[in-house]
């Protein structure tokens, strides 16, 4: 799940803003005033790394795309080639993924990790480029280590093809890797593998000295050797040097700031190859000094490396972590795609309804369970239809139809999905993806255009269950105050807390937009006043 979303020089907004997301997050704000910026910018990373065999950093429009952004002169603030883009997410992680970091690392786990990606473009001949990646870490509001975007060498993208499996074994033509220019010196992240080191000294110092007295080869130094004896020499006089270096550290009483210390100078400087802009793997070049991790990784106890915190491997797994749930993000736009009367099966079942709705037909004729759960809902939101798929006759199966019937009549009346109101048909594709989907982040752009002020307030019935049931979250630009009261009934009644909604209101200021959230307490009451503009226009208008 996302937790927040940071931008910078991104559209109609200018300076860093901070928007916290929630299971539930509605966007209010006047017109124009950067609300649909801040789902745009999802839109954009998922666009890019669903994109990424086209070898583009990033992917601001594509024919078939999910958003159309122009160029990086259109969505840079004010159109100023001398600012930088930044966006930055932070997730929290699943009680899977906790488990997963917690063993892998050695309980150096957190539970919500983050990336913040600075891109540039210094001129309009110039491309778009990696300026700064920033890695988070746990809570903390510092990153854990900052790197520099540079250019990889040609033979590590042949290393990093083999070695991304979680990338479904693509990797971007335009790969390039990230320098290592800052790390933390908050001993609280380093102390577990701290802890971790000092119980094993003894092991890990006697394993080194080991491969120093029978002069072995490990695998993993050789990716730094050269076609030149004289350099290979060189790379084999270093290791042995640094082999010497471990033992005496490691047979010594060291403690939490030398070992701080330590780490950062061995992983200050050392470059991480990038798929796109997600951290993957270590590049490491021709004579280069080993890390400690790299020499205990290389030794039959390779399990030992994992006491130690691998600045490399944390921000590959933060990458893996925030590009899975970029990947799990669903954006619906403000308008479906209009129904037909008739509908051709393509042989294939997709898996969601197309983020125009375009797939939904398709999609409900192949899952019948999901027309039962739609309308059960249908019922509940007291839209007065049902719906069902049927085909014209037993020996046409690739034609079909959806019906709605309607429930009010005193006797049922069947009708073609083009003959109900607009409404209907552009709120359906919505309802059938937020009940089909678990475990997805759902975003939309005013799902309540063209439906009444009832039903707008039902549809928070719906968001409720299904980021309960489902897992689902929610992240939805609106105008709707019936929607607001509804949330905050559901929050007055204990179906929801507090901690699940985000109000968040967006306004625009002569520094560009400006983001607010606005707090409800246990009753769902405002703690913060709103400002003008929606509730209190109610009160102006009956004076």
């Amino acid at each position: 799940m996302f937790t927040s979303l940071e931008l910078e020089n991104f559209k109609a907004f200018g300076a860093k803003v901070d928007i916290p997301f929630a299971p539930i997050t509605l966007i209010l704000g006047e017109n124009s005033a950067g609300k649909s910026s801040i789902l745009q910018a999802l839109s954009l990373l998922k666009q890019t790394r669903e994109s990424r065999e086209t070898g583009v950093l990033l992917l601001p429009r594509s024919e078939k795309g999910i958003v159309d952004l122009g160029s990086f002169n259109e969505f840079i603030f004010d159109h100023d080639l001398g600012r930088s883009l930044s966006i930055g997410l932070k997730v929290a992680l699943s009680p899977q993924r906790f488990e997963q970091l917690r063993l892998r690392f050695r309980n150096i786990a957190v539970n919500r990790v983050g990336l913040q990606i600075t891109f540039q473009r210094p001129s309009s001949d110039a491309e778009v480029s990696l300026a700064e990646l920033k890695v988070f870490w746990g809570n903390n509001e510092n990153p854990l280590a900052v790197f520099e975007g540079t250019k990889m060498a040609p033979h590590f993208k042949q290393n990093v093809a083999r070695r991304t499996s979680f990338t479904r074994g693509t990797i971007s033509k335009a790969s390039i890797a990230a320098r290592c220019s800052w790390i933390t010196s908050d001993e609280t992240f380093w102390a577990a593998s701290f802890k971790n080191l000092r119980n094993n000294r003894s092991k890990i110092a006697g394993i080194l000295e080991e491969i120093l007295k029978e002069g072995s080869e490990p695998l993993g130094w050789r990716m730094g050797l050269t076609e030149r004896e004289e350099e290979n020499n060189q790379t084999r006089k270093k290791f042995k040097n640094q082999l010497k270096d471990a033992i005496k550290f490691y047979s010594s009483d060291f403690n939490l700031s030398d070992y701080t210390e330590r780490m950062k100078s061995q992983n200050r400087d050392i470059t991480i190859g990038l798929d796109g802009f997600v951290p993957i793997d270590q590049y490491k070049s021709p004579g280069s000094v080993f890390t400690d991790v790299q020499l205990i990784e290389n030794t039959p106890y390779r399990g030992l490396g994992r006491l130690l915190a691998d600045i490399v491997r944390i921000a590959s797994m933060v990458g893996r972590t925030v590009d899975e749930e970029i990947l799990k993000l669903f954006p619906m736009g403000p308008s479906r795609r209009s129904p037909a009367r008739w509908y051709i099966f393509t042989g294939t079942s997709p898996q969601d309804v197309g983020y125009q709705g375009d797939s939904m037909p398709d999609f409900l004729f192949r899952h019948p369970d999901i027309i039962e759960k739609v309308n059960s809902w249908l019922e509940r939101l007291e839209v007065g239809y049902r719906l069902q798929t049927r085909s014209p006759g037993p020996n046409i199966r690739d034609l079909f139809e959806v019906r709605l019937t309607d429930t009010r009549r005193g006797k049922p009346v069947e009708v073609g999905l083009p003959d109900v109101g607009f409404g209907v048909s552009q709120l359906l594709p919505f309802i059938v993806q937020a009940l089909a989907s678990e475990d997805q982040v759902i975003s939309i752009e005013q799902p309540e255009v063209h439906i009444h002020p009832r039903l707008q307030a039902d549809i928070g019935d719906l968001l409720a269950e299904c980021a309960k049931k489902y897992n689902n979250q929610f992240l939805i630009e609106t105008h709707s105050e019936h929607l607001v009261l509804r949330l905050q009934k559901l929050i007055r009644d204990k179906t929801l807390t507090p901690e699940d909604v985000s109000i968040i209101f967006v306004s625009r200021g002569k520094e560009g937009a400006k983001v607010q959230r606005l707090e409800l307490d246990k009753e769902g009451d405002f703690i913060d006043e709103w400002p003008g503009g929606f509730f209190p226009e109610r009160m102006r208008e009956i004076r």
